[in-house]
């Protein structure tokens, strides 16, 4: 047992006096074997992407002993991780869903999802640094999908005409191309300060070296303020403060409209851009190239993770085996990671699967970039994440957003904007029963 892990469930032990109750209800050591039986086993599978039901057909149509039924849940992130602990107790929840790599320590704690390490055994297709998003007391909660590193998408043809041809190698360097470009026109930005996406500010404070939460015994320490944390949150109100970034949040009508236009020029954000940008900015198509983002020191690759899910097995499920056996193919098979490829377009996190022939074909929105999926797969290689996610992370970006956007909006300080966000992170779990240091 590791030390973080076990201070991890220690704590959990400590808040959750409603935890032996909720073991006592779950059925996932008591699976009945229907399968082999004779009879059919029936899964229920909450997922919100796109394309899972093709995954879905295909599973069934070769599986025709365990039958998977989709459900689409009626709230994604966490009103549906907040549904699925109340849930919990009712026994009610499906035998698998789909949870955020940032929000699995909260479901581990609230014994919402199970240890799978008995019913899949070839988990050394995944790297460290992805097991650690999954692993606690030495056991394995769900099966990774996916793996999404910061990436620096830019408009290689508008920074062009500013003299700029190659993308920035560091954030001093993007510092200096932000103000080459708003010089150029003053109504251009190469980026915006992100006040709106907590997750793309934690993703920059892990390649700056933070480690947010860390543990000892039964005690968690938090340190979302720390000096790495600190000189990113420095480096971005400096360029705010030059007037060289555009100060609007990301993912408004506003931000569209410009990244549309070509008013805004970059996008720090995850390997999942592309699918979003034919939304954000449909008339730019083939306009974008992807880049690593830029390094605190040239030369190194160290780079942060924005996004990312785990397929996960919950303590309601009677057929804990099955659900299992069905994440395990759909995440960790040639023909399951193929048809996520295909169908949700996921960068898998498996690496044994990570050069397929499905992926030497971008995008559609990166079509000029046919290396894609190879620098995907060169990012993925270098990911940094936190040594392990709070319990409360939601509670940590519901402060980000507040505390952050208020001091853009009032120009003041982003390092007290940071101070805000760990104390409101530790009175949360002070007051839920952690102990905290």
């Amino acid at each position: 047992m590791t030390r973080r892990t076990r201070s991890l469930l220690g704590a959990v032990a400590a808040v959750t006096v409603a935890a032996a109750a909720l073991t006592g209800c779950s059925s996932g050591n008591n699976s009945t074997d229907s399968a082999s039986s004779g009879g059919v086993v029936h899964l229920t599978f909450t997922n919100w992407d796109n394309g899972m039901q093709t995954l879905v057909n295909t599973w069934n149509k070769e599986n025709p002993k365990i039958q998977v039924k989709l459900i689409k849940p009626s709230g994604t992130g966490y009103t549906l991780y907040n549904k699925l602990i109340t849930d919990n107790s009712a026994g009610t929840n499906p035998d698998l869903t789909e949870v955020e790599y940032q929000a699995l320590p909260m479901m581990v704690s609230n014994k919402v999802v199970v240890p799978i390490d008995k019913y899949v055994t070839n988990l050394s297709n995944f790297s460290k640094s992805t097991l650690s998003q999954v692993q606690f007391e030495g056991k394995t909660y769900g099966v990774p999908q996916n793996v999404c590193p910061l990436v620096f998408f830019y408009r290689k043809d508008l920074l062009a005409k500013d003299g700029i041809t190659t993308p920035p190698a560091t954030w001093d360097e993007f510092a200096k191309d932000a103000a080459i470009v708003h010089k150029a026109n003053p109504k251009q930005y190469l980026m915006n300060f992100d006040a709106s996406s907590p997750e793309w500010f934690a993703g920059l404070a892990q390649q700056a070296g933070a480690n947010w939460w860390t543990t000892s015994g039964d005690t968690w320490s938090v340190n979302i303020d720390d000096a790495a944390t600190q000189k990113v949150a420095s480096y971005w109100q400096n360029l705010l403060d030059q007037g060289v970034i555009a100060p609007g949040p990301s993912w408004s009508t506003q931000w569209n409209t410009d990244m549309n236009s070509g008013n805004i020029l970059g996008w720090v954000s995850g390997q999942w851009a592309p699918n979003q940008l034919p939304t954000i900015a449909p008339d730019t198509a083939g306009d974008w190239v992807a880049a690593p983002v830029p390094a605190w020191t040239a030369g190194d690759q160290t780079i942060g993770t924005w996004g990312g899910e785990v397929e996960a097995v919950t303590a309601n499920s009677k057929h804990p085996a099955e659900a299992a056996k069905f994440a395990n193919w759909m995440n960790n098979t040639k023909e399951g990671i193929n048809l996520l490829i295909k169908n949700v377009q996921v960068f898998p996190a498996a690496q044994k699967y990570q050069s397929l022939p499905a992926l030497q074909t971008p995008p559609p929105f990166m079509k000029n970039q046919p290396d894609y999926n190879t620098l995907m797969k060169q990012l993925a290689s270098n990911v940094r994440g936190f040594d392990i996610w709070g319990p409360n992370a939601n509670i940590t970006f519901n402060s980000y957003s507040d505390a952050f956007g208020k001091a853009v909006q009032n120009h003041t300080s982003f390092v007290d904007a940071l101070k805000t966000v760990q104390t409101d992170t530790v009175s949360d779990m002070k007051k839920t029963g952690y102990k905290v240091k």
